[in-house]
């Protein structure tokens, strides 16, 4: 699987600052290799009505991705929309789908 993994990929978690207020911030220094993706067009259906280009990525198993967090790979941020952990054998990777322009 880590063969696959081409692209460079961070990740922002959303992080209180005070009582009123948050931010996303970076989940520190880390960068993460991703294999990065369009989806067919049976996959984009299923997310029907989301506003922004969706892709599929996938990460090795280890990523801390959560839901709700933001993935930024060349510059560009991405809003995390699905997670999904695949287990076939001793091959094991998330599959996260996000959208750009949130």
């Amino acid at each position: 699987m880590r063969y696959f993994l081409d692209k460079t990929i961070s990740l922002k978690r959303l992080k209180g600052k005070d009582i009123n207020r948050s931010v996303f911030s970076a989940t520190g220094s880390a960068s993460y290799l991703a294999s990065w993706q369009e989806p067919s067009p049976d996959k984009i259906a299923m997310f029907e009505g989301q506003i922004g280009k969706i892709f599929v990525c996938f990460l090795d198993i280890c990523c801390p991705i959560q839901a709700g967090d933001k993935l930024v790979k060349d510059g560009v941020t991405y809003g995390v929309r699905d997670i999904k952990v695949n287990e076939f054998g001793s091959t094991h990777y998330k599959r996260v789908i996000v959208v750009s322009g949130d």
